[in-house]
């Protein structure tokens, strides 16, 4: 009881003692109140149908209802004037409600005329926006309004502060909260500052460490936030204050300088992130002069956009969007179209600089340089010349793009194959031009040797697999497979030269199968020829020293027949028997594989089994250029052989574009295969008789209708000799089935043919027909190339 009497009494006292400019009347939160003319006009605008519902008569009526906005417009702005002046003499609160309720009214209409000018025809806002002398009353209607407007804004500022300081008479502390929250703002922003971009920067360094690829997602992430860190930070900092600021009372016209923030910042931001992504992705980034043209025309665009987004954003928001709005909007576009013409001009050196680098264009592109100088269409003709160069910019990345698929590859090496048999039947006709044959052949294309440069990316994934596997000091016993002609000897060198190891021995699996496999054996780890197994398995077991054993051609050891994989065990039982921290590589044919593999099932029999990948283009390409001179006795020409240009040759010269082209054609026809490659591009070879000249013609590629209707007998027999690598008839007798004399006959048929080649009474795929003839059985689904 007494503790409340004593908060009581204090209380009572206060308000005895308290001065009288405390004593303030509470605030009320009534609602605005509108005139009775604005409270019609906005009842009738929400009335009105939705306007794709409305009707012509509808529009008709929102017109007339327009006509009343302005005169209630003239009305409202005069009584709003004559109240000011009241309230400037004789300041009260009533007079100021009055003003206030006026001024709310005045907006509601400006609000009401915006939506009428959207709603009617076309025709009748044009009439009142346009520049006719509908357009200019109205305008200067809206200027009188914004000027009244303006003064009522400088009074009720002027009023609003007043209070401002009264109430912090009263109490400071929402004022101490202010400044608590501006100096955590300034702290906040003050560490960014200093802390931001050192970590920003240790982030790209981690991911220029990782040495990827591709750069990831979260590396762009970083790279852009790097440009634009400081100017966001800012941004933010700014924005809260002012945020903060506008809760005060006296402060709220901050809104127009939060949109001038907003804007300013915005266009920093944006030409921050567009010079990085220009300079990032532009093929030009070594050209000072196409650089800071670019940097000077970014910036000219983004700061008109920045200015005409401030002005109409502060038009809308004081004059709504009315004649005012439309004339600020037609000069805004007036500025945009001169800026444009401005850039052409500016970029237009360039432009045609780029145009003539290419020989090839379409008519308007002639036009446009033909045009590039006259004063009044170079703007123009600067435009067709930049729509040409993004056009070609963006069919050249789409089509890059499409490049990563085999498929669109081997597309438009066959259009290509198309093209240039056109041309080879007017070589034909010509009698000069003889074919190039036998050994002068391998003078102009030169075949494989020890020197001959490698393709050094070629099967890189693959050599560093089998390296981890087998220079490991673990045993190891691994099998590459590979497609004939595919460069697997090349590796398997390549692996004994990377293991820098005199223990590393290639061995080349004789005809002879098991038996002369273990002869070589013998004699290359130091023994005699005539060693026992048991003798080798003894020295593999005792040997101090690790061997690395590449065998290669192993298809020798393997038989597509019911046994036939007896040699192969033999030999992979004999090298795990050594026990020893010995590697071991052996090599083969895909086609004999592909017969292990179906054959054992999912029983191990290796350690480790890789395939060898087909060539792409551009590895194929760079090898069949590393065997020919482009100078000399034995230069090659690609002169007149005419390739369709591509989007991924703008750049080349037309020997570089036919080169490249008819690569690609081989590469097509060899399907990745460079031996194939090689042998035709060989068979493509023609000097003129004239002068001597050697030049580079479509090949004749082989007809393969023979084959699709061959019996499958007969196919099966091609397939064991691809499985076999050579055959003896007795052999393609035992795998196929077939009777010996069957065998002798069909081996008569392919040699006349050419599809096979006789060494020592064995028959062998002949390189002529390989491919063909692989193709026709993975169609048959007789082999998986």
């Amino acid at each position: 009881m007494f503790t409340r009497f004593m908060i009581g009494t204090i209380g009572y006292i206060a308000m005895l003692i308290a001065p009288a400019c405390y004593a303030q009347s509470w605030s009320a939160f009534d609602a605005p109140i509108l005139s009775e003319q604005s409270q019609q006009i906005k009842t009738s605008v929400s009335t009105l149908p939705e306007h794709h519902l409305a009707t012509a008569r509808d529009k008709s009526n929102a017109a007339n209802l327009m006509l009343n906005v302005f005169t209630e417009q003239q009305a409202h702005t005069l009584r709003l004037k004559n109240q000011l002046k009241t309230f400037k003499t004789e300041p009260s609160d009533s007079i100021w409600s009055q003003v206030k309720t006026t001024k709310q009214s005045l907006d509601s209409l400006s609000q009401n005329k915006a939506e009428l000018l959207l709603y009617v025809e076309p025709q009748v806002n044009e009439k009142f926006t346009g520049f006719g002398p509908d357009g200019v009353r109205q305008l200067l209607l809206e200027a009188q309004i914004a000027k009244t407007i303006i003064n009522f804004q400088l009074i009720s500022q002027y009023r609003n502060l007043s209070e401002f300081f009264a109430d912090l008479k009263v109490s400071p502390f929402p004022l101490l909260v202010l400044i608590f929250k501006v100096t955590i703002i300034y702290l906040l922003l003050k560490w960014w500052l200093n802390v931001g971009p050192k970590f920003i920067v240790s982030r790209l360094a981690k991911i220029k460490m990782a040495r990827l690829k591709s750069e990831p997602l979260v590396g762009v992430f970083w790279r852009y936030l790097n440009k634009v860190h400081i100017s966001i930070a800012w941004f933010l900092a700014i924005s809260v204050l002012l945020n903060l600021l506008s809760g005060l009372p006296g402060l709220g016209n901050i809104i127009y300088l939060t949109v001038v923030v907003n804007w300013v910042f915005s266009a920093t931001i944006t030409i921050s992130l567009v010079n990085e992504f220009t300079a990032h992705h532009s093929r030009h980034n070594d050209v000072s002069e196409i650089v800071s043209l670019r940097v000077k025309t970014v910036k000219q665009w983004v700061w008109l956009i920045m200015t005409s987004g401030i002005i109409l954003k502060v038009t809308q928001m004081s004059v709504y969007q009315g004649t005012i709005y439309a004339w600020i909007r037609t000069f805004m576009l007036i500025a945009f179209a001169l800026l444009i013409i401005k850039s052409l001009n500016d970029w237009r050196k360039i432009v045609f600089t780029l145009l003539s680098q290419t020989d090839e264009h379409p008519s308007y592109i002639k036009w446009a340089i033909k045009n590039q100088d006259n004063r009044l269409l170079a703007p123009f003709a600067t435009a067709l010349g930049v729509f040409s160069l993004l056009n070609q910019r963006a069919f050249q990345k789409i089509f890059n793009n499409l490049l990563r698929y085999q498929m669109f590859k081997h597309a438009i090496a066959y259009f290509f194959r198309i093209e240039v048999a056109k041309q080879s039947v007017a070589d034909k006709e010509n009698t000069n031009m003889v074919r190039v044959k036998g050994d002068e052949a391998f003078l102009y294309v030169k075949p494989g040797q020890e020197d001959s440069p490698l393709v050094e990316d070629y099967a890189e994934e693959e050599l560093n697999e089998l390296a981890r596997y087998v220079l490991a000091p673990v045993p190891a016993l691994t099998l590459v497979y590979s497609e004939r002609g595919l460069g697997l000897t090349t590796l398997f060198k390549r692996l004994i030269h990377r293991s820098k190891s005199e223990y590393a021995i290639y061995i080349n699996c004789p005809y002879g199968g098991y038996s002369q496999l273990i002869e070589q054996l013998n004699l290359a780890l130091g023994l005699s020829e005539q060693a026992s197994e048991a003798e080798l398995i003894q020295f593999l077991r005792q040997s101090e020293q690790r061997y690395i054993l590449c065998i290669d051609n192993c298809q020798r050891l393997v038989s597509p027949k019911v046994n036939g994989l007896t040699d192969l065990m033999k030999i992979t039982k004999l090298l795990r028997r050594g026990r020893n921290s010995h590697g071991v590589v052996l090599g083969m044919e895909q086609s004999a594989w592909r017969f292990i593999d179906r054959a054992r099932g999912e029983r191990l029999l290796f350690d480790k089994v890789i395939a060898m990948p087909r060539w792409n283009e551009k590895q194929v390409a760079v090898l069949l250029n590393s065997r020919i001179d482009s100078k000399g006795d034995h230069a090659l020409s690609f002169a007149g052989l005419k390739l369709p240009r591509q989007w991924d040759e703008q750049d080349l010269s037309e020997q570089q574009r036919a080169e490249q082209g008819f690569y690609r054609i081989l590469w097509d026809y060899s399907d990745g295969n460079p031996t194939v490659a090689l042998r035709f591009f060989r068979m493509s070879l023609h000097q003129d008789k004239t002068n001597g000249k050697v030049f580079v013609r479509i090949f004749s590629a082989p007809d393969a209708k023979e084959l699709e209707t061959m019996p499958k007998p007969m196919l099966a027999v091609l397939r064991a000799i691809v499985q076999l690598e050579v055959a003896s008839a007795e052999e393609l007798s035992a795998c196929t089935q077939l009777g010996f004399s069957e065998v002798i006959n069909t081996l008569r048929y392919f040699q006349n043919r050419g599809f096979v080649e006789m060494l020592d009474d064995k028959a062998r795929i002949s390189d002529h027909w390989f491919r063909y003839i692989t193709n026709t059985l993975h169609n048959q689904h007789l082999l998986v190339k």
